[in-house]
């Protein structure tokens, strides 16, 4: 019984870091409502953990020629690999289209759900945020 006792105090002691890491892994800076899509051009992959980064130029509506600069966020490098991702992915000056999770407080950027390249390949981003309703 004793020994019951100690295993069981042991797997809590284990576990409930784990518990504590996904807890900071939320999802509500971001509409869950749906997806938004654009086209802009890869200014920087930023490869690191806790997660990594994609940063976007995307034409600014109703200016020509001016480019804002948007970050969507990632899943960490090494879910990102198990997605089928290297750090040489996407390439500063790669075209792409980017779908993504919309910031709630309207700001630019977001958490990318995927990207579609010129060459027609895409890259899945690691998220589960339509999948939270």
């Amino acid at each position: 019984m004793m020994r019951r006792r100690r295993l069981g105090f042991l797997a809590s002691c284990l576990l409930l870091p784990t518990g504590l890491a996904l807890a900071h892994h939320s999802y509500a800076m971001f509409d869950g409502s749906g997806t938004s899509k654009f086209t802009g051009t890869v200014a920087k992959l930023e490869w690191r953990n806790p997660h990594a980064f994609v940063w976007v130029y995307v034409r600014t509506p109703d200016k020509t020629d001016t480019y804002d600069l948007w970050a969507f966020e990632n899943g960490s490098p090494s879910v990102l690999q198990g997605h089928g991702w290297t750090k040489d992915s996407l390439k500063v000056g790669d075209k792409v289209e980017v779908e993504y999770w919309r910031l709630r407080d309207g700001s630019i950027g977001g958490h990318c759900e995927k990207f579609a390249l010129s060459d027609g390949s895409t890259l899945q981003c690691p998220s589960d945020l339509g999948r939270r309703r």
